[in-house]
């Protein structure tokens, strides 16, 4: 707490005969030049313009309660670049790789990767079933498309042991119990074969990749270990 002057630097009256207390009631004297002074004690807080004690805390109290009534500013979400459903990019096998080269292939595209069910290896349906909602990449030309979707495509296939088997692509309508349809594309001829020629089992992962020679279709089916 500071001290101030009271105005006129009132002089203490040793003889006031009204006998009426005219000192504030918070006061102090100090001698100046031999004379008895009375000065008011003023709350530093009214010297200094600033709030009371514990004003500071309510002013914060009010700051907070400001803040949260605005809306907060919206992050913008960062756009995440598309990830295949199998993780990692894999790698065509080295072993494919020198064979469709010796066969002048090209344009070699990992279709999809997926565990072997049940159905892809029931001699009763007779083929491999790719989802066309599970497919990484378009694969086919607008022509191909068409065709796969009447009589099917004709198809050079690299089996997993590397031998070769001419196979046929085709577009199938699966009906759900919705009444609705889903497509799925399905190669098909030869593919009992297949499954028996490499001993293929329930939960075996394959992947199924295209490739291009003279721009011709084929397939290239590799076992994951």
């Amino acid at each position: 707490m500071r001290l101030k002057l009271k105005q006129g630097l009132n002089k203490i009256d040793d003889d006031n005969s009204s006998g009426v207390d005219t000192r504030p009631t918070n006061y102090t004297t100090v001698r100046i030049f031999g004379t008895d002074v009375i000065i008011a004690a003023i709350d530093e807080d009214v010297i200094t313009n600033q709030p009371p004690a514990g004003s500071s805390k309510k002013r914060k109290e009010r700051v907070e309660s400001s803040r949260a009534k605005q809306p907060m500013p919206k992050q913008k979400r960062k756009k995440l670049k598309h990830e295949a459903t199998f993780g990692a990019q894999p790698c065509l096998p080295q072993r494919f790789k020198e064979m469709i080269k010796c066969m002048d292939g090209s344009e070699e595209k990992l279709i999809i990767q997926k565990a072997l069910y049940k159905t892809d290896l029931s001699k009763h349906h007779g083929r491999l079933s790719i989802p066309m909602n599970q497919v990484e990449v378009e694969f086919l030309t607008d022509e191909e498309l068409k065709q796969s979707s009447k009589e099917g495509i004709e198809a050079l296939v690299i089996e997993p042991c590397l031998k070769t088997r001419d196979m046929s692509l085709r577009i199938w309508d699966m009906p759900k119990p919705t009444g609705r349809f889903s497509s799925v594309y399905v190669l098909v001829t030869g593919w009992k074969s297949v499954v028996e020629g490499n001993d293929l089992k329930v939960g075996d992962v394959i992947q199924v990749w295209s490739f291009r020679v003279n721009s011709k279709l084929c397939f290239a089916l590799v076992i994951v270990p």
